[in-house]
Formats: C-alpha cells, sequence, structure tokens
C-alpha cells in the first residue's frame, strides 16, 4: 500500500518518468531485490532525493547527524549481519524502544526481524544508502561496509600462480602459506572494505602499523591521521601479505623496504594506490598513497581556494609565452594541483605541454606526461634534456632539487618557453633565494621569474555541525582580534558527516608575489626574502599566508586554531 502511494507520488513530483518507474518495477519482479535500491543503484534517482520524499509522505523523521551522537555499545543490539541484511543501523535504545535508521522504512520483513531479535519495539527514522553506510562504518567499524566494489589491477593471479609444487619446501612452504592466508575470504573482505572506506571517507593514505601486541589502522583524511577501529594483530599478517600481493611486491621479504602499485574501483572511483612496505621492530609497517585518477575533472583555479584577485594575477602572468612560474611550500601542501589547475587553463591544442614529475599524479589528456626513473637514468635533470629536444611550449618539471635541474629549467624559460615548478620554501619570496643559492645569477633570476606563490592547505569547518565559538585571548592577539570589534567565530563541533573531527575538506592559501620591476631590482641587488616580502606588502602588492589565514577565518571558512596551526612557521 505505501510502496504505491511513494510510486506515484515519484512519478508526480517529476523525478522519475512512467517508463522509468515501469522498467524498475519489472527489474523488482524479476529479480526479487528492494524496489528503492534499484531506483538508486540505476541512478534513476538520487538517494537523498527519494529518503525526502518518503519522509515527507510518510510522515517518517529524516535522519538529522546532529539528533543522534553515535552510541557504539549499540554494536551488541543488532548484530552486523543483520544490520547488513536489512539495511538498518541502530541509533538509540530506551527502554524496550529502538530507533533505527533505515533505507526502506516498508520493509516489513526488517521490522519483524530486528523486534523478534532485540525484543524491543522499533521505531525508524529514514536515512539515504550514503548516509547509512557512514553510520554502519562508524558503529562498527573495519570490515562492515556494504560496498566493496573492488577490483585490482596488474597480476591478481600471484597468489595461485606460485602454486606449482605440490609439496613446498623451505622459503617456498612460508611463502605457499603466506599466499594461502592472504587469499582467505575473510582478508579479501577486510581489505577491500578498508579501501572502500578509506575513498568514502576521502583518505589521502592508509598506514598498517605493527604493534608489540596490537595492530593499528589509521587514515589520512585532510592531512591529519585518524585511527580507525583495527583488525586483532592475528590478521595483520595476512593482510599486509594480501596488499603486498595486490602490489605485487614479494611476499618473503619483510626485512628489505619494497614499493609497489595496484589499482582499485570502488565507490565509482578509479584509485592508483602506491603501496610503500618498511620493516620495523613489530614487523611490516605499509603505507598506502590513494591517488584518484579521475580528480583531474576538478583541476580548476577557482576550486583551489584563490580569491578572484588571485585568479586575476595568476591568470594574467600564465598567457606570457615564456618565463619561469614556481609554487612554493611544503610536502602535501597542494603544489603539484595548484600547477596542473595552470596547465588545465592553458591546455590547448596548439600548445605542447610536456611534463617530469615523480610520481605523475594525475592524469590529464591531450598532455605529454613523463615518469622519472632514476635507476635507468632519468633524473629531472637528463629528463629536462631530453624534453627540450621534443618542441615543448610549455615544460612542467616536478621540483627543482638542484642546481643543474634549475639551471637547465632557467635556460628554457630564458629561450621562449613557459616553465613550471616547485621548490621546497616557507614563503614565496624564499623560492628567490633558494635559486641563487643553488648557484643561479641573481640577473637571471630577476629575467625569467614571473611568479612564485607559496601556499598551504588549511582544513574547512564542516558545514553539518557549525557553530559558533569563543576563541583564546592568545590566539585572537595573534591575528589582532579585538574583543570589542564583536567578531563571529565559528568551529565544527563533531558529527558523523566529519567522523567527529569538526572538519570536512580543505582549501587552499596562497600568498602570491608577481615580479614587477621593483621587485626586479631588489631580486638583482641581492635583497632578503625579508626586505621583498616586506617591500610587496607595504605597497599593497602582495598578501601573506597569515592575512590570507585571516580572512578565511572572518569569512567562516576556518577556525583559529586551524589557521594558526598552519601559518605557524
Amino acid at each position: 500500500m505505501h510502496t504505491h502511494r511513494i510510486e506515484k507520488k515519484l512519478v508526480e513530483s517529476g523525478l522519475l518518468t512512467s517508463d522509468q518507474l515501469d522498467q524498475a518495477i519489472n527489474e523488482h519482479k524479476n529479480t526479487g531485490n528492494d524496489l528503492f535500491r534499484i531506483l538508486v543503484h540505476s541512478g534513476l534517482i538520487k538517494d537523498k532525493d527519494l529518503a525526502d520524499l518518503i519522509s515527507k509522505e510518510m510522515k517518517i523523521t529524516r535522519f538529522n547527524a546532529d539528533d543522534y551522537p553515535l552510541e557504539v555499545k549499540l554494536v551488541d543490539v543488532v548484530p552486523l549481519e543483520m544490520a547488513r541484511r536489512y539495511q538498518v543501523a541502530p541509533l538509540t535504545r530506551k527502554n524496550n524502544l529502538i530507533t533505527l535508521a533505515m533505507v526502506n522504512p516498508i520493509n516489513i520483513d526488517a521490522f519483524d526481524a530486528i523486534e523478534k531479535h532485540t525484543n524491543c519495539e522499533v521505531e525508524p527514522v529514514i536515512c539515504s544508502e550514503q548516509e547509512l553506510m557512514q553510520i554502519i562504518t562508524s558503529i562498527y567499524g573495519m570490515g562492515s561496509d556494504f560496498v566493496v566494489g573492488f577490483e585490482g589491477f596488474g597480476d591478481m593471479e600471484v597468489a595461485t600462480g606460485a602454486e606449482t609444487k605440490s609439496e613446498p619446501q623451505g622459503e617456498d612452504l612460508q611463502v605457499s602459506f603466506l599466499q594461502g592466508m592472504a587469499e582467505e575470504a575473510p582478508v579479501v573482505r577486510i581489505v577491500n572494505s578498508m579501501l572502500a572506506q578509506a575513498v568514502r571517507q576521502g583518505a589521502s593514505d592508509i598506514h598498517i602499523s605493527p604493534e608489540s601486541s596490537a595492530a593499528q589502522i589509521r587514515f589520512r583524511i585532510d592531512g591529519r591521521l585518524q585511527e580507525v577501529p583495527s583488525p586483532p594483530k592475528s590478521m595483520l599478517l595476512p593482510i599486509i601479505s594480501r596488499v603486498k600481493i595486490l602490489a605485487n611486491m614479494d611476499i618473503a621479504i619483510a626485512m628489505v623496504p619494497q614499493d609497489g602499485r595496484f589499482s582499485v574501483k570502488t565507490e565509482n572511483k578509479e584509485i592508483n594506490v602506491r603501496v610503500s612496505s618498511l620493516p620495523t621492530i613489530y614487523g611490516e609497517n605499509i603505507v598506502m598513497r590513494l591517488l584518484d585518477m579521475g580528480a583531474t575533472l576538478h583541476l580548476a583555479l577557482e576550486r583551489l581556494g584563490m580569491t578572484q584577485d588571485d585568479i586575476n594575477k595568476i591568470s594574467e602572468v600564465i598567457e606570457k609565452p615564456y618565463g619561469m612560474i614556481l609554487s612554493t611550500g611544503p610536502t602535501g601542501s597542494g603544489k603539484t594541483t595548484s600547477l596542473y589547475s595552470i596547465i588545465k587553463k592553458i591546455n590547448k591544442p596548439d600548445i605542447n605541454i610536456i611534463t617530469l614529475e615523480d610520481p605523475v599524479e594525475y592524469r590529464v589528456d591531450k598532455i605529454r606526461q613523463v615518469q622519472l626513473n632514476v635507476k635507468a637514468g632519468m633524473t629531472f635533470a637528463s629528463g629536462l634534456r631530453a624534453i627540450l629536444r621534443q618542441d615543448p611550449d610549455v615544460i612542467m618539471v616536478g621540483e627543482i632539487r638542484d642546481k643543474e635541474t634549475a639551471e637547465i629549467a632557467v635556460r628554457a624559460a630564458l629561450t621562449g618557453h613557459r616553465v613550471l615548478s616547485t621548490v621546497h620554501t616557507n614563503d614565496s619570496a624564499g623560492a628567490i633565494t633558494r635559486l641563487i643559492e643553488m648557484g643561479i645569477e641573481p640577473f637571471l633570476v630577476s629575467s625569467v621569474l614571473l611568479v612564485s606563490f607559496a601556499q598551504r592547505l588549511i582544513r574547512t569547518i564542516c558545514p553539518y555541525c557549525k557553530e559558533r565559538y569563543q576563541p583564546s585571548e592568545k590566539l585572537l592577539n595573534f591575528f589582532n582580534f579585538n574583543y570589542s570589534d564583536n567578531l563571529e567565530f565559528y568551529k565544527g563541533k563533531g558529527c558523523i558527516n566529519c567522523f567527529g573531527s569538526g572538519f570536512r575538506g580543505r582549501t587552499g592559501i596562497f600568498e602570491i608575489l608577481v615580479i614587477d620591476e621593483e621587485i626586479q631590482e631588489m631580486i638583482y641587488y641581492k635583497r632578503s626574502a625579508l626586505e621583498i616580502i616586506s617591500k610587496a606588502t607595504k605597497n599593497g602588492k602582495l598578501k601573506t599566508l597569515k592575512e590570507e589565514a585571516k580572512s578565511k577565518i572572518l569569512n567562516g571558512i576556518t577556525t583559529l586554531e586551524e589557521a594558526a596551526s598552519t601559518v605557524m612557521i
């Protein structure tokens, strides 16, 4: 009865056509799968829109993370297998009433099963499938995902390919044993689940670390490591072996560092996974770097966090026919992403763009991307020489590390090429002194450098749990705020959408130093980086990282604590 009402409303509201609904109903009849899940998984309707409509039509409470703090103790009330089977998650239990988050609150079988198992009356709260997956992961921890969606890359049959001897001996016996453990279903599910959970939470790295009597798994999310529920220590060796097999690494070697890679397809994304192993006193430590191969779709200066004034400065400079553009900052500050956003903006059929990187992090159509290979003699310097013989218009060098690379890059910029690269310095003017320290003559630096910009990534407040707060006097003084100004400051209190951190996503802050005639003269006369920054700031030509961070605070984008920890250098 209720199902027919929802079906009718879906068509009336314009979310579905009659033909689309009939197609889904036929599949439901033929397969027996849940109708609502068919609608969502076929892409006919968004799970959020479906949940909103059902909530409105059936007068069922819509899930709001702020109203239901996580109660991990409920893991014993509704077993994981039951939660998986009926697509439910326990939210609260008061006496004989249990509140369940449900994707389909019309599922009578789910009501009956939960009520029978818990001996409680069930009160439904409707949620989207994505929200349910977040709740399940938070309550039950690793291995609780509904969606695995895993597809390896490379020699996925390594585990079985080595089993050619009927009676393995010695080291072969050990390898065979490890392969056998790594291919067991629980191990495969845990590794798949770990990868899916990391992708869903937007992690950039997965750390699998052995302790003396436990295993530790952490995800790097928005630049910070966060611990997640970990499997027992007894599962650690099979998990590590599974990862090494996928990455085409030697599972028989545990005392020497190794590197490997594979790809996964999960959450409708293709993720390239770079694996590194390191022997420690308690066993091998594994770190997996996750690179989203589809991230190039979002590369744009407008999405980096630049102000419109910053975008105008960069856009004007990058149209010049030759010269050098430098991005500076520590590892993980988003330098490569910024350079690729510039490349994407200038990428046209009449321009030959070649990159030299270690490693190639993004895949972009219609540009030539070169992977560094030091073992084979392909260094930044030798690779750059080869690139110059390929008639390039624009060259991107992953990093200028030494005098040789710097000299070739400067020469290329002087001879009619646009050269983009990165250096490791704290501020924008530091790139100038860094080139001079490498042995580049000041008059060459002043002639060739178009712009140098420093950047940092700063965590943004979760919009779902954002609230006002009063920061400490010390922080107010650091950013030169006054109590008398009656300013409003915000932070995230932590919710299921941000996994309790209070932050969701990151944005960039930039310090952009355009090299005009005045700055060129200062470079020529070897003025210090501090003098250059001071002069550019005084003339209103540059906003420092601290000033940019202050602007993000006033706009309610980040907290004073986060901004201070990012710009205190």
